[in-house]
């Protein structure tokens, strides 16, 4: 039984590894519910299609529920349906006596896991990784509600079953919410480096642009200096004269405000005396 839950769980892995060669570089391609659900759906099928049939009774056990877990959680309804009528559909083409459990645990699943997708989408990595365990946790023990109809008496296989079945698909959910918060982790800071990369282009491209309009404005201030000194202007001209001064005052005034965001002000800079800090 082991093996085969492994096998599973190797399904589970591969959606993973689709998203991050194909799909990690594009941003749009990382918010669609439509990706979500395909993959959801891949990693659904072949879980289903290598499943293990537990002690002879024809209850079929897989890791379908994860991906639809965690579909649920990150996306609500939208997805959780659709992956609902897929998972039953398939499920009933397989066939075997577990269908009707299939589809009364996927039902309870669908109602009532989606539900906690805001609360779910507003926690912090950490948190998400520890409310999908213990969802899986809450499934399994439905799953096994259900499996303990078919004993007549809770033996030792029945436990050695559910000991198993708990422990794997419990790990395996964390185990992929860990890989996903990863991946989401390493986007965000993919997203924070470009846009500081993007600030420190445009800070490098402002105090060029600043150095090449301020070089115009000083000598245009120096040559109505001197003209304003002259003797043949009238009062009126001379007014002028000082009224454009002040403006070009103003604007280099903007030229500066605007270039000292580009370089380090030294008013900001602390002296420390590092001998000093090494005797505290």
């Amino acid at each position: 039984m082991t093996e085969t839950l492994l096998i599973n769980f190797l399904f589970l892995l591969l959606p993973v590894l689709i998203y991050l060669l194909f799909f990690e570089s594009r941003a749009a391609a990382a918010e669609s519910k439509l990706v979500v659900f395909l993959l959801s759906t891949l990693s659904m099928i072949l879980c289903m299609t290598f499943p293990i049939q537990i002690a002879h009774l024809g209850f079929l056990f897989d890791l379908r529920y994860v991906p639809f877990i965690i579909a649920a959680l990150f996306t609500g309804y939208k997805v959780a349906f659709p992956l609902y009528i897929v998972l039953n559909i398939y499920r009933f083409i397989i066939g075997g006596d577990g269908v009707f459990m299939s589809f009364l645990v996927s039902t309870i699943i669908f109602i009532l896991v989606p539900l906690g997708h805001k609360y779910f989408i507003k926690q912090t990595s950490n948190k998400r990784v520890v409310f999908a365990g213990f969802v899986s946790f809450l499934v399994m023990l439905l799953f096994l509600t259900t499996l303990s109809m078919f004993f007549p008496t809770l033996n030792r296989d029945y436990w050695l079953i559910a000991v198993n079945v708990v422990t794997i698909h419990v790990l395996g959910a964390i185990i992929i919410m860990v890989f996903i918060e990863k991946i989401i982790a390493n986007a965000k800071n993919r997203e924070a480096f470009a846009h500081s990369d993007r600030l420190h282009v445009i800070s490098e491209l402002s105090a060029s642009v600043s150095h090449e309009i301020r070089n115009p404005l000083t000598v245009t201030n120096g040559f109505l200096q001197l003209l304003g000194k002259s003797e043949r202007l009238e009062e009126q001209e001379k007014r002028y004269i000082d009224l454009s001064l002040k403006e070009l005052n103003r604007a280099e005034q903007i030229v500066s405000d605007f270039l000292a965001l580009a370089k380090p002000q030294a008013h900001n800079m602390v002296r420390s005396n590092l001998n000093k800090k090494q005797n505290m």
